[in-house]
């Protein structure tokens, strides 16, 4: 008796169902060759063509699997799925896997596994055959004193073709097992859809406002929600949503600023609970509600100047500095999930040596005007923008953007900074620091 494989079984409920490769090719979107190799277990059909066969035949998808004995016509009003609205378990609605169809469908990969695993006897009477051809084709060599390379060879040859198939055969077993965790997964989902989002945050206080919606799968008007979001220390703290149409929405919930954010919702039905995981947001920390700003001067122009004697010392050399063709960079660091900064007010400072008040400075309209446009700011601007002074040996020039938010923070970002020494050869300091201050020591 031949061992009932799933190419086998499909085989049977074709022609049980009075159609020809062809015909249920034409049914599936699949040309009859494709259903040829699945009755040759050459290769596995898909999960939604495993799905589509199990209706057409009649049967559920765990009888053409071999996993579940029972075809679907056969089982017992008791096991029947019940109409939608009776209340049972587990049903489901006309066109959906049932509980019972879903539980057999977990059972694929356990079962495919262990099939591959275990050599077919047609397989193993091939390498027997094939094995008995070469070692009498090795007698046969090893007599004639020739040959026996050759040999080696082809036995190679034969089980790279069977390791081969089986390599096959194991990746489209690990492709449907992942498209049955997929199914699996979105089938036990509560909820459609969700969407959650920083609205706002406080940085004295170290927290963040969120706006949090999911839309249910199956409601009544009886229906509650509660938003639950576990921070990474273990805190916990919940909102409950309003509702309409299904869609509940909690709005200006307020949490502490943390790592992780992971939100949950439960669904309360007629004093009937279940809960479900949404969502997780990364990096609601202090540091990450700023600006990301970058820029600098493309145009440095340096000229000499001599000055005059000091005391015993030998005439200086000054040089003589003009910065132009400014380019600057402002986009919000918070991502999609973040209701980042925006700017208020962005000017331009020039700092000599550790001074806290710039030798000169001048606003910067057209990046609000930029940000206004889009959200973002990418200027290169070679006229408008420009700075000229003069520096003497060991002095340093400190070209610097200060950004003010709507959130009251001030963001300082140096574009670039040069420093002469006593030679009068120009320096530029490395590794300037991100948070720099007016002030602050190069």
């Amino acid at each position: 008796m031949q061992e009932q494989t799933l190419g086998r079984r499909i085989q049977e409920a074709r022609k049980a169902a009075g159609l020809s490769q062809e015909s249920l090719g034409e049914r599936l979107g699949v040309s009859r060759q494709a259903v040829s190799k699945w009755e040759a277990d050459a290769t596995v059909p898909e999960l939604e063509n495993l799905i589509a066969m199990s209706r057409i035949f009649g049967v559920t998808i765990g009888a053409l699997l071999g996993v579940e004995p029972e075809a679907a016509e056969d089982r017992s009003e008791e096991d029947a799925p019940k109409a939608p609205g009776e209340g049972a378990e587990g049903a489901a609605p006309a066109g959906e896997l049932t509980d019972r169809e879903l539980a057999a469908v977990e059972a694929i990969v356990r079962k495919y596994l262990e099939a591959v695993r275990r050599p077919r006897w047609s397989r193993r009477k091939k390498i027997a055959v094939s094995t008995g051809i070469c070692g009498a084709a090795l007698a046969a060599a090893l007599a004639l004193g020739s040959g026996f390379s050759a040999l080696g060879s082809r036995l190679d040859q034969v089980q790279g073709q069977v390791y081969g198939i089986e390599s096959s055969v194991g990746s489209q077993i690990g492709a449907l097992a992942g498209q049955i965790r997929d199914i699996l997964n979105e089938d036990s989902n509560l909820f459609a859809v969700s969407q959650a989002q920083v609205t706002d945050y406080d940085l004295t206080a170290e927290t963040v406002t969120l706006q949090v919606s999911a839309q249910a799968k199956s409601w009544q008007d009886n229906t509650t929600a509660l938003f639950t979001a576990l921070l990474s220390d273990g805190r916990q703290f919940s909102a409950e949503a309003s509702g309409k149409n299904g869609t509940f929405t909690a709005q200006n919930w307020t949490l502490p600023m943390d790592q992780e954010i992971l939100l949950s919702a439960s669904l309360t039905t007629d004093g009937v609970t279940a809960a479900d995981q949404l969502e997780t947001l990364y990096d609601c920390l202090p540091g990450n509600f700023r600006l990301d700003v970058w820029g600098g001067f493309s145009q440095t122009d340096w000229s000499n100047q001599w000055t005059d004697f000091q005391g015993d010392s030998w005439p200086q050399t000054s040089k003589k500095l003009t910065l132009g063709g400014l380019s600057l960079s402002i986009n919000s660091y918070g991502g999609d999930s973040h209701s980042g900064p925006a700017p208020t007010e962005v000017e331009l400072c020039f700092f000599r040596d550790q001074e806290t008040v710039p030798e000169s400075s001048i606003p910067v309209p057209e990046a609000l005007e930029l940000w206004a446009e889009a959200g973002f700011v990418e200027m290169y601007d070679w006229t408008d923008y420009t700075f000229t002074c003069e520096l003497l040996p060991e002095e340093t020039l400190t070209a610097a953007v200060r950004i003010t938010d709507d959130h009251g923070q001030t963001t300082w970002t140096i574009l670039c900074a040069y420093r002469l020494d006593r030679s009068g050869n120009v320096q530029t300091p490395q590794d300037l620091p991100a948070d720099w201050h007016p002030g602050d020591l190069l």
